[in-house]
This record gives C-alpha cells, structure tokens and sequence, in this order.
C-alpha cells in the first residue's frame, strides 16, 4: 500500500553475499553467482540485533532476499517462450513492458544468466516499525510507504506482516525444524490456487518497491482474485499488486514443480487472508 505515489525513483534492496537456496526440496535453482551486497535495509531502533533468533531483523533481511527473488525469477520467465503466466495478469503484447519493469527494479549484469546485484538506488528507504499516520489499524494494512520524493523515504511495515512467512534461509530458523517461519509447497498443491497463501513478507515489500510513477495501488487492484480475474488488463501495466502476484505465481509454479500450474483464484477463497480479517490484503 502506498500513501503517496509520485515516485519515479526504486527503492532498496537486501542482497546477501551468497545465494540461499529455497527452502522447498528439489526446486529448481538459478544461478547468480555474481549476487553480492549492495546495500542493505536501513533500520533502526525498531529492529536491535538482540534476543533469540529469528528477530525481527532477520525476518526483514530474509524478505529482501525474497524480493530479488521474486524479480529474479519473473525476470527468467519473462526470457523464454511460453507467456502461459503472464496472460493471467498482463496482456501478451507488453511482456517487454513487464519485463523492463523488473529489469530496472533488479539492475543490470554482463552474464544473461545472472539478472544482477540490484539497481544502484538500493538501500535508500528507511525500514521502521513506527506507525505514525496511524495506517496499520484499518485491518488490512501489510504495510505502507511515505515521503517518496524526500532524501529520506520510509516503509513501515505493520504487526500483521510479520505473520507472513519467508521462502530463502532467515539467520536463526532451521527450514528443517522451524517450518512456521516459511511457506511450504505442500499447502500450495493441496490448495491448488493462486492464493494469498502464496504471500511471503519479501513479496510484500516487492510490492512497495514497484509502486512509483506510473505504477500505483490501482482502485480495486489487491489480491489474487481482483488481479487475476477482475482489474482490466489495460490497467494492470500501472498495478502493483500485478507485477506482485505475476512474480509469485511464476516462483512457486518453478519451485513446487507444477508442471499443470496452479488454477485460477477463487472468489471468497483464495482472497480471503486472515492476516487481513479475511479479505484481500493492502501491501
């Protein structure tokens, strides 16, 4: 969610040193051996380094792992031949818009093969906690940037967003024993759908980090159902909950091996996340 949206600058991203693998078994895995760390996530006081791990901390660095994941893997989709995915949020005619999109957001490398270490304007944002527009309290709130087009723009992530869980290693959490803390392939097959259940908190902050000019919270453009099935396809290009659910449906397809893919959202279902008061969540 974003409270103003003249941004025509990208937002930070954490990249570790090295690559974490996904948690979910036999996944597939691009190679990036050129990741490195550019920047990291600017926080504060709201997140000390203290206390049993996972922390706060190692929750949100792990969602800037998943978020040039995300992009990383939209990015390899965008590269091959079957637009199957990307009919399901954009028209087929602007995949190079789409993919210009996750481009600039990702950065640039000399080997095709390795999207990049991140765009250069990595690590500007604040990351805090401190809910001073008071924003968390409507109940569907993930969270929320401000002051884009200061020298000190901020996301604040809300309580509820720390109920979403992480994709790649988070420093403390054993992806073998402490399965709470990441999304499993399991519940996503069994499911079946596209579904909120595919949100990871490094999907939302993907989310913050795309909206700029042009691309806003279009009316009526949250969650998988509105995206995937209702938000006019002219519109999705300045949406940025489409890019979102795009880059999750292409992950977990790679990752939980659906070779049929997942099947279309469905209403009153698949929107209806609890972390939200069982309705379509507000990144």
């Amino acid at each position: 969610m974003v409270r103003i949206s003249s941004i025509s600058a990208w937002a930070g991203l954490l990249l570790s040193p090295a690559f974490c693998a996904p948690f979910t078994p036999n996944a597939p895995i691009i190679t990036r051996n050129v990741l490195a760390k550019r920047a990291e996530p600017q926080t504060g006081d709201d997140f000390p380094d203290i206390g049993p791990h996972p922390t706060s901390l190692d929750k949100v660095e792990g969602a800037f792992n998943d978020a040039i994941e995300l992009a990383a893997y939209a990015l390899t989709q965008l590269a091959q031949d079957d637009n199957t995915i990307l009919k399901h949020y954009f028209n087929e005619g602007d995949k190079d818009k789409v993919k210009n999109v996750f481009q600039t957001l990702i950065g640039t490398s000399n080997t095709p093969e390795n999207p990049a270490t991140g765009n250069e304007k990595l690590g500007n944002i604040f990351v805090q906690t401190d809910d001073a527009q008071n924003a968390c309290s409507d109940g569907r709130t993930l969270a929320y940037m401000e002051d884009h087009n200061t020298d000190k723009p901020f996301i604040v992530l809300c309580p509820r967003a720390f109920s979403k869980k992480g994709v790649t290693a988070i420093n403390g959490a054993d992806p073998d024993k402490d399965s709470r803390y990441y999304i499993n392939c399991t519940d996503l097959v069994a499911n079946g759908h596209v579904s909120y259940l595919m949100n990871s908190l490094g999907a939302t902050l993907l989310h913050e980090y795309l909206v700029g000019s042009p691309i806003i919270d279009q009316p009526d453009g949250y969650g998988p159902v509105n995206v995937y099935n209702k938000l006019d396809k002219t519109l999705a290009l300045t949406n940025a909950d489409s890019y979102m659910y795009y880059a999750l449906e292409v992950l977990w397809t790679i990752l939980c091996n659906e070779v049929n893919d997942f099947a279309a959202p469905r209403a009153g279902i698949d929107d209806d996340d609890p972390d939200c008061g069982n309705q379509a969540c507000q990144p």
